[in-house]
């Protein structure tokens, strides 16, 4: 399978081999230090005065134990620490490592401005939350994505790439790291990274070997180490180095065809080959290409869009990225291979005046009509279409609402508004369960902007809750737990809880709170779908009950066919639960085989278009299955009501 759902099981797939691979370079590691302590024993008996010899047999069963546990230890203890270090910070974590800045939600920096709209454009089209932004102070053109999943993920661009490429060329770099996000490539680098991090302590092990002092008493501090405890150190750091060349092989054996793949995806993503093969034109004929000079750039190597470490792209095969002439003529086959020189000066200077004049904007055409298909080959794959639909639901975003959507105040008083009853009576109940509890500043910055809120298209919410989310994530703690307070409290205000309120909710818990609290995976518990067979019923007729079926009947027994591919004689109104029912389901649902899934997301999408007409209530809670199930869901042909 190609699409979002094989892409995921390609994902585990891939988890298995990095472990695998992992476990061969620590047997080799181990083999190589016991070798390594055997010489430095052998080599202790020169200096031995007298007595018997320390080391009579090259293979010693006790000695072998001992390297082994204290190697695994070693690497087991390393591996640990540094993947629970990044789960806490996630991509955050790799962007701050490499010395990289938040780049603040409001800015009237043209460059800055021209990079949020292009990544928030794209995180529309894909269905997701817009990712926080990072500023990495590199000369080098390259960027990266990084995160364990779509809820912590960030996305970081140089200096480089900001200045010196154009909106198509920047686009397509984004286009690039946004593939990787959805097909679940970010999770996997970190996941390599926290691993490999294990295998780098043995040389840091053998630099402490040789620099420590030997404090017994016929070892003076001014004699420093016994020579025998230095050439071990010395073995010790040489297989360290050994391991570093391992890592640098997994890291190829695992990464190394993704990068293919999200150039290909980003191609669909914008249908503009040029753009992307463009991009990589300006690394190759730009004087500091893509590197990275920063003390993390070979841990954190295989995240980058480009070759970070050293610029080897024509003769090493041996790099975490293929060769940049290579990726380009897949792109552009009449590439010739070489590469013109880039004067940084004029180019900065012309991306400058671009950047200015395109603030403006210009019109998209409107989305055509879909099928179940073609939703389906959206999801984890957006096109150029959902692109264009994304660019059109921006410019219809009252500005003002734009603007605020970035500023944590104002991002928190946008919620509150779009949760806030059309009824008057019931939006006072609300207002008044906010006073006392929700921040002064944002409650008056709600009171002045709530018209404008409540007057918003329908169409226009997900795309506002999806644009407010880096702001929400810089949150303090005690924010959080205050906006939370505030949001359960507006929920409940009427004692109904409506559709758009459930799907909210189900956002904010999916992609905003595991940024302040720790969340455990989601094992996989279900491989047969008859093993959720009640709650995918739940599911569909709850769904089947936005709209205006003329034989709901028919659909139902339709979409539950494609799913466990037998025919069913049930009446969806048998099955209809409510919203508590539904998030039972949903909870279970989620724990289902990524095949599942998508057999899942297939019947709902079926249902959704069954009627002829996608109206708002009807999107809204079929992206919070989505959101339940791990699938990013693109806007689809909105009806305005």
């Amino acid at each position: 399978m190609n699409d979002f759902f094989g892409q995921q099981e390609l994902a585990r797939r891939n988890t298995t081999l990095l472990v695998v691979l992992f476990c061969c370079a620590v047997m080799l590691i181990v083999l190589a230090v016991y070798l390594a302590v055997t010489t430095g024993l052998f080599f202790a008996q020169m200096f031995a005065s007298g007595g018997e010899f320390l080391v009579r047999d090259f293979w010693d069963g006790e000695r072998f134990f001992w390297v082994v546990a204290v190697t695994v230890v070693i690497v087991a203890s390393g591996s640990l620490y540094k993947t629970y270090q990044l789960k806490q910070g996630g991509g955050a974590a790799v962007a701050e490592m490499l010395g990289a800045q938040r780049v603040a939600s409001a800015t009237d920096d043209p460059l800055l401005r021209r990079l949020s709209n292009v990544v928030e454009e794209m995180a529309i089209a894909a269905g997701l939350p817009v990712p926080p932004l990072y500023l990495l102070p590199q000369p080098g053109i390259n960027a990266f994505a990084a995160g364990f999943g779509r809820s912590d993920a960030v996305i970081a661009v140089t200096n480089g790439a900001l200045e010196l490429l154009n909106r198509d060329e920047l686009q397509g770099v984004i286009a690039h790291e946004f593939s990787h996000i959805l097909n679940g490539d970010t999770r996997l680098k970190m996941r390599l990274m926290g691993l490999l991090f294990g295998i780098t302590l043995i040389s840091d092990a053998g630099i402490l070997m040789m620099t420590a002092r030997n404090s017994a008493h016929h070892y003076s501090r001014e004699r420093g180490s016994h020579p025998a405890i230095i050439v071990i150190g010395f073995l010790i750091f040489l297989v360290g180095t050994i391991g570093a060349v391992f890592a640098d092989m997994i890291k190829r054996a695992v990464s190394r065809q993704r990068e293919f793949l999200a150039d290909a995806a980003a191609v669909q993503f914008t249908r503009n080959p040029a753009g992307i093969a463009n991009a990589l034109k300006v690394i190759g004929g730009y004087k500091g290409g893509s590197r990275i000079n920063h003390a993390a750039s070979q841990q954190t190597s295989h995240f980058f869009f480009g070759n970070a470490v050293k610029a080897w792209e024509n003769k090493d095969w041996w790099a975490t990225h293929p060769p940049l002439a290579e990726r380009i003529r897949r792109l552009d086959p009449a590439f010739s291979g070489s590469f013109a020189q880039v004067d940084s000066a004029s180019r900065s200077s012309m991306v400058m005046q671009e950047a200015v004049s395109s603030l403006a904007g210009a019109a998209h055409p409107q989305v055509q009509e879909v099928d179940t298909a073609q939703v389906m080959s959206a999801i984890g794959q957006p096109d150029s279409g959902a692109l264009e639909n994304s660019g059109q639901l921006l410019e219809q975003m009252p500005e003002r609402l734009h603007r605020f959507a970035h500023d944590p105040f104002t991002a928190r008083a946008i919620v509150y508004g779009l949760l806030l009853d059309p009824d008057k009576s019931i939006r006072s109940l609300q207002l008044k369960a906010l006073d006392g509890l929700a921040d002064a500043n944002v409650l008056r910055e709600l009171l002045d902007i709530q018209s404008e809120v409540l007057s918003l298209d329908g169409r226009l919410r997900i795309p506002l809750l999806e644009i407010v989310m880096p702001a929400l994530k810089s949150l303090s703690q005690a924010q959080y737990k205050t906006f939370r307070s505030a949001t359960a409290a507006l929920i409940k205000a009427d004692s109904e809880l409506s559709i758009f309120e459930y799907m909210l909710h189900r956002m904010l818990v999916r992609h905003l709170h595991p940024n302040f609290a720790k969340v455990k995976a989601v094992p996989i518990h279900f491989d047969v779908a008859s093993e959720i067979d009640q709650e995918v019923a739940c599911i569909l007729s709850t769904l089947i009950g936005q709209g205006r079926h003329e034989d709901p009947q028919a659909v139902f027994a339709a979409a539950m066919a494609d799913i466990f591919a037998w025919k069913l004689d049930l009446n969806p109104s048998e099955k209809a639960c409510d919203l508590s029912a539904m998030d039972r389901a949903l909870i279970k649902a989620e724990k289902a085989s990524p095949e599942i899934k998508r057999r899942l997301v297939k019947a709902c999408v079926t249902v959704v278009l069954a009627d002829g007409e996608v109206r708002v209530r009807e999107f809204e809670l079929l992206r919070a299955v989505c959101d339940a199930l791990g699938a990013p869901m693109p806007q689809i042909g909105l009806a305005s009501a």
